[in-house]
């Protein structure tokens, strides 16, 4: 989709903002707001945004595991970040045949198990880390529900039926149709 129409559709600044806020995330984890450089001028280099999604579904087995409110946050956490980590991997296999791309993950980053950005500090992995869609201002609901065909679960008191991601890849050029491959994400704490 061209980014233009993708922020058009997607991307409220202010209302997402007072979300990140609101999270722990939030000036503590670099790739999360307050993103350290003019977020519209990022944008400049490139002309589509290509939405990818991971619909995790859960076996009834994990659901029932996951009896208490730290099981349900522990397993749920695990699944996801699993899941997550090696869809970025792909992702940025992605950009290596796409010069001048960037891929953006869902949610804040997970390569350490404490962000250096609390303490002041530079990024440990700054080639690695990718800042998420959501640190845009960007509606992830409305993108996997018009997107993706895929409503947004969200864990309550119990783990969902499944857990939703979504990334994307900016580019400058349009992405061939013979650019794309299957991407296949193992999960296999998803299937226990």
């Amino acid at each position: 989709m061209r980014l233009s129409v993708f922020q058009q559709n997607y991307q409220d600044i202010a209302t997402y903002l007072t979300y990140c806020k609101a999270c722990p995330n939030y000036n503590s984890v670099w790739s999360c707001p307050p993103l350290p450089f003019d977020a519209a001028a990022y944008w400049e280099k490139f002309q589509w945004m290509y939405v990818v999604g991971a619909k995790i579904n859960l076996s009834p087995e994990t659901i029932k595991q996951a009896n208490t409110a730290e099981k349900v946050k522990a397993i749920g956490w695990n699944i996801v970040v699993e899941v997550k980590l090696a869809m970025e991997e792909k992702l940025r296999e992605l950009e290596q045949k796409l010069p001048g791309s960037v891929s953006l993950s869902s949610g804040g980053c997970n390569l350490c198990v404490e962000c250096n950005r609390k303490e002041g500090g530079a990024c440990c992995w700054p080639k690695k880390m990718r800042y998420s869609l959501d640190a845009f201002g960007f509606n992830l609901t409305a993108i996997a529900r018009d997107m993706l065909g895929i409503e947004i679960q969200w864990c309550q008191d119990r783990l969902p039926d499944y857990f939703t991601l979504v990334h994307g890849i900016a580019t400058a050029e349009e992405i061939p149709d013979s650019m794309w491959e299957v991407m296949d994400v193992p999960f296999e704490s998803a299937k226990n």
